[in-house]
Parts: C-alpha cells; sequence; structure tokens
C-alpha cells in the first residue's frame, strides 16, 4: 500500500507501537477520550517475549523515592477504576514486608518517604517479625517495614484487559505487525509495519512507541544518537510449598529482602496453588531481546540458597522457571517524552523492571501528551526527571521545556 493510499484510508488520530502494559494502557487511555486509535504488537497479545507477561507483578505504596510513593495513591485509583469498568479483578492487596539491616539505604529513606507523607506502617524488630510471620527466618539484628498497601497485579490479565477496554472504547488493535520504519510527515506521522501477508503503510497524526526490549531499535534511527537503554535478562522461579498455610493469601504478605544489594522477592501462593513465585534481581544481564531466555543456573543457585536460609516451609528446589526482560536506564528511572525536533512522536522506555504498576498512570501521561501542544506536561505523573534530556545532551530542543 503506498503512503498517499494509506493516508486516506486509514487515518489514525495516534497509532500505539507495542501492546504490552504501556502501550495497552496508552491505547485505553486514548479510546476512552475519544481518539482513533491503532494497537499494533510485533508479537501477539500477551506473548511471553518481552516484560508485561506472567500472572503476577508487585505493587506498593512503599519506594524510597517519594515522588514514586505520592504518585500511588492515584496509580492504585485507576487500577480499581479499570476493575470496576471492565468486571476483572486485577488488584489483589496483600500488604508488603520489606526486611533487611537497619541501615539498609532502601529500608532508611522508604520509612522517611512514608512518615512524611503520612502514610501508615509499622516498624517491626526481628522477633515482631517471628511471631507474626512464622514463614521467615529472620536473624536477629534484621528488621522490617510493614505496609498495608501491597500487592499483587494480575498482569496478563491487567494487559488483556486494557485492550479489550480499548476495544469496547473503539480502538483497532493488529497483532503480528512489526513495525520497520517510523518517519515524520508534515504534523503527522507515516508507519511501515510488516504483517504475515504482506507490507503496509499507514499515517497517523500522532505515533507514540512503547516497544520495551525493542524500543531502541526504532528510537535511534528516529533521534540519531542511542539512547541508555538496555535490555536484560531476568528471571523467577516457582517453588512448591510444604506448609501451605504459611503461603495462603491472607496469612502471607508480598515480601521483599535487602541484603547489601542482593534483592530477593516473593508471593503468596496466588498464580498456582502450593506454589509460590520468588524472584531475584540479576544485573549486568544484557541481551538481544530478539533470542530465547536462556536460564541463569548460577543465579538460580543463589536464589535457592537465600530460600534455603531465610524462608521456612518452601522447597528450595524449583518446580519451573520462568524468563523475561528488564529495559534498564543508567539511573532506573523511565524515559517519557516527546522527540525533540517532531513532538508529534512520543515514546516511554527504560522501565527498569519497577514500571508495570505504573502502566495504567504511564498510559494516562502518554495519552495526555498525545492530546496536548508540545511542552505541555501534566505533573501528576509524569516528572522532569522523566525527559529525554536527562538521557541525551543532543536533545538540545523540546523535551522538558
Amino acid at each position: 500500500m503506498h503512503s498517499a493510499q494509506a493516508k486516506a484510508s486509514q487515518h489514525f488520530d495516534v497509532v500505539v507501537v507495542g501492546a504490552g502494559a504501556m502501550g495497552s494502557a496508552t491505547a485505553y487511555h486514548l479510546a476512552k477520550d475519544g481518539r482513533r486509535v491503532l494497537l499494533l504488537e510485533q508479537f501477539q497479545i500477551g506473548h511471553t517475549r518481552g516484560s508485561s507477561h506472567g500472572g503476577s507483578r508487585i505493587i506498593r505504596y512503599t519506594h524510597e523515592d517519594r515522588e514514586f510513593t505520592q504518585r500511588m495513591p492515584a496509580t492504585f485509583a485507576l487500577w480499581r477504576q479499570l476493575e470496576q469498568e471492565s468486571g476483572q479483578q486485577l488488584l489483589q492487596l496483600t500488604g508488603g514486608l520489606y526486611i533487611g539491616l537497619p541501615n539498609d539505604p532502601f529500608l532508611i529513606d522508604a520509612e522517611q518517604v512514608l512518615s512524611t507523607l503520612g502514610f501508615d506502617y509499622r516498624r517491626l524488630t526481628a522477633t515482631d517479625i517471628r511471631q507474626a510471620y512464622p514463614q521467615f527466618q529472620i536473624p536477629q539484628d534484621w528488621i522490617a517495614i510493614e505496609q498495608a498497601e501491597t500487592g499483587i497485579l494480575a498482569a496478563s490479565r491487567c494487559v488483556q484487559t486494557l485492550v479489550t477496554q480499548a476495544i469496547r472504547h473503539g480502538a483497532r488493535v493488529q497483532e503480528e505487525s512489526k513495525v520497520l520504519a517510523l518517519r515524520p510527515q508534515g504534523d503527522g506521522v507515516v508507519l511501515h509495519y510488516a504483517l504475515p501477508g504482506g507490507e503496509e503503510e499507514i499515517y497517523a497524526d500522532r505515533a507514540i512507541i512503547t516497544a520495551g526490549p525493542w524500543a531502541r531499535q526504532l528510537l535511534d534511527g528516529l533521534l540519531g544518537y542511542s539512547l541508555p537503554l538496555t535490555p536484560t535478562h531476568q528471571q523467577v522461579a516457582y517453588f512448591p510449598v510444604e506448609k501451605p498455610d504459611y503461603y495462603a493469601l491472607g496469612r502471607c504478605p508480598i515480601y521483599i529482602f535487602f541484603d547489601a544489594g542482593f534483592g530477593v522477592y516473593g508471593f503468596p501462593s496466588f498464580e498456582e496453588p502450593g506454589y509460590v513465585k520468588i524472584g531475584m534481581e540479576l544485573v549486568n544481564t544484557a541481551v538481544d531481546p530478539d533470542q530465547p531466555g536462556v536460564v541463569d543456573q548460577p543465579a538460580l543457585a543463589q536464589l535457592t540458597e537465600a530460600i534455603a536460609t531465610w524462608l521456612v516451609g518452601v522447597n528450595p528446589k524449583p518446580a519451573r522457571v520462568d524468563t523475561c526482560r528488564y529495559t534498564e536506564t543508567p539511573n532506573r528511572d523511565f524515559i517519557i517524552d516527546r522527540h525533540p525536533h517532531h513532538p508529534q512522536i512520543m515514546f516511554a522506555a527504560g522501565f527498569s523492571g519497577r514500571g508495570f504498576k505504573h502502566a495504567i498512570a504511564i498510559g494516562r501521561v502518554l495519552a495526555d501528551m498525545a492530546q496536548s501542544e508540545p511542552g505541555v506536561y501534566h505533573p501528576e505523573f509524569w516528572s522532569p526527571r522523566f525527559a529525554l534530556r536527562a538521557f541525551a545532551p543532543e536533545a538540545s530542543a523540546g523535551g522538558g521545556d
């Protein structure tokens, strides 16, 4: 299809590239706002090659960063609104336990932030933890922050619900549509993409790139320089529980251990009865997102040792290991902005493993940006620290003004 024909017959207000959590949330908000939206996904909705699949993600008020913490009530409210609109249960509150030495930087900063913002929490000693949570073996000199507004987002169900609601509000969704090129044309954008049956072009007034581990492939060509976006290998494992009551919903919280930079996070039995999902964030594991994930056996051994040390009633031999991707920036902040010279092109990338909980709010940011003039940013969920120029000195115009 020639671009002139595409412009005449397939004109959209906004095309969103990538239907993971961020893109699906963006399409949902735009469609609900009454915009003509096309959501393109290079694989299929819910595929397992990126960052948005699986049965569970953590959502929490507790952060070491005040900006993120103070946005969480409004973010929780958006997820609850989506639940009400769709009739789907997406967010399960569990409470959270954040465990480590009293001088752990995360625990010190998180407690100060919670206190400053007036969010309820309790500081527990090791004795308190053992009495309230016998599933955890805590060294005597450790403490924990207990905070109620912590829970689980059913990740794949969230994405599917966002897509379904976007369609309900009039969005069009195309799977197996890989964007090959994206270029400004006048005040709009032309996208060239491949389908199983050939290639096509479409025209839109705005384009939003939310391509996860593949974002850099599109953005570097558009910007003329490389953004500091690194896809990394991550993995989680499912372990049999030998004391099911200890890990039941209602008795077991989300738990995160901090030990000199070594972090382990886990869930109650949620996805599969009789099993718990536990993971450890991996660093310096850069990968090609087009290659299949391979289990990191040394990291898995380190995780199983931690489970044997800290958890009671969990068999440390994993029943299954799943792989996924992060897309990381050097400081782990997000990149959310417009193209400095072509403001009709917007993008969001680099969510560094902590983005999923914020997806519905980031979708709101991108939808607002697409409907605003260049230079206009909505501060409820956006911050100047997300601006392009914070990551790329070459961005001399536009972003973040």
